[in-house]
């Protein structure tokens, strides 16, 4: 008897033992809420609700929406879009340890189980289409995290200031969103390429993305935005910049390259771009910097580290053009830097040149 108790107590304890290792389902939302209509009045999102928009064409329009920290928004899939019209606006203010999630329907760790199947489906990039500020100021996201958007035929942003949109983006996370390249244009996650020139893009960090962040050359970058997480980095790791320079600015950050996009990029007259310490300069084929004033236009243009190179050379900062090693840079990679086109100075031949053609002018 003594021996088939033990074997009794065995038994218990392996089904016990099994059981405890079967996976456990997260949590179902409790408090979810639909959002099936725009946004015509100002309203406040809270943190304890999980909003999931359910609108092709959601609109936020002539309105504010305000969104506490803490707050879970999610987006179904089927191409989900919010845009701002008629100068509404969206105040996303979240904490260090409340921040504000923009996420998938399919993400169970944020906000829990909403769409109710379990561990059956899990989020990627490119679930939900994007955020675009529509030309529109004002707008605010701060301790907001930017998960699994970018949905589209074609690369596609997550946070899209679109038409001169001004807006300030600070201490916010990108992961796991898409971006990239559509023919011969580049779109960052948060894509500021055509975004008004006080736009704010302090503090923030972009990991697992195809192309983290593409900017009008008017915005100034400084060293505080991070662009990996526990080495974890995005695919073109850079910051790709398009358009002209007319008023004095700044790029100091160095973790990353700037990457000139445009065929011909100008420093207008009597304007400054200024670079800081290690900033490495990237050219895409054929792209020329026009300094129209010279020298002068390029403020530390020599300093320590600074160097002007092809968007092939994995040397400097690593694979910006994210192809692995399937490219190496050559000569003739890119144009050049171009002195005062005014007076036909002609090119500069600085020691930190790599790669730019020889002979432009023949080219």
């Amino acid at each position: 008897m003594k021996k088939l108790f033990y074997i009794l107590i065995g038994m218990s304890f392996l089904g016990y033992l099994f059981q405890s290792c079967d996976p456990v389902d997260p949590p179902t939302t409790e408090n979810a809420i639909e959002v099936t209509a725009d946004i015509t009045s100002s309203v406040t999102w809270t943190a304890n609700n999980v909003y999931v928009i359910n609108k092709p064409d959601f609109a936020v329009d002539g309105a504010t929406l305000s969104i506490e920290a803490g707050t879970v928004i999610k987006f179904k899939p089927n191409y989900i879009y919010m845009t701002i019209y008629n100068n509404g606006k969206i105040t996303a203010n979240g904490t260090s340890t409340s921040p504000i999630i923009l996420t998938s329907y399919k993400d169970d760790n944020n906000g829990g189980d909403t769409n109710g199947d379990g561990g059956n489906t899990i989020p990627a990039a490119g679930d939900w289409g994007n955020i675009d500020l529509n030309g529109f100021a004002g707008s605010e996201f701060v301790h907001c995290k930017f998960l699994y958007g970018g949905q589209g035929t074609a690369a596609a942003p997550t946070l899209n200031l679109s038409a001169g949109a001004q807006a300030k983006i600070d201490n916010c996370t990108f992961a796991f969103n898409t971006g990239g390249k559509a023919g011969a244009f580049y779109i960052g996650v948060l894509n500021a390429s055509s975004a008004n020139n006080s736009t704010i893009i302090t503090n923030n960090t972009f990991y697992n993305n195809t192309l983290p962040l593409t900017i009008a050359a008017e915005i100034n970058i400084n060293n505080s935005n991070s662009f990996s997480n526990s080495g974890n980095g995005n695919k073109f790791n850079g910051i790709f910049v398009s358009g002209n320079i007319d008023k004095n600015t700044e790029w100091t950050e160095d973790e990353v390259a700037f990457v000139v996009s445009s065929d011909n990029m100008n420093v207008g007259i009597g304007k400054t771009l200024t670079l800081g310490n290690n900033v490495i300069l990237k050219f895409v084929e054929g792209s020329t910097l026009n300094l129209l004033s010279g020298e002068s236009s390029l403020i530390n243009y020599n300093a320590t580290g600074v160097y002007y190179t092809s968007f092939k050379d994995d040397e400097l900062l690593g694979d910006t053009n994210g192809d692995g090693a399937n490219s190496s840079p050559a000569v003739a990679d890119w144009t050049g830097i171009f002195l005062d086109q005014w007076k036909s100075t002609g090119y500069a031949d600085w020691p930190n040149i790599r790669y730019n053609d020889p002979n432009p002018v023949a080219k």
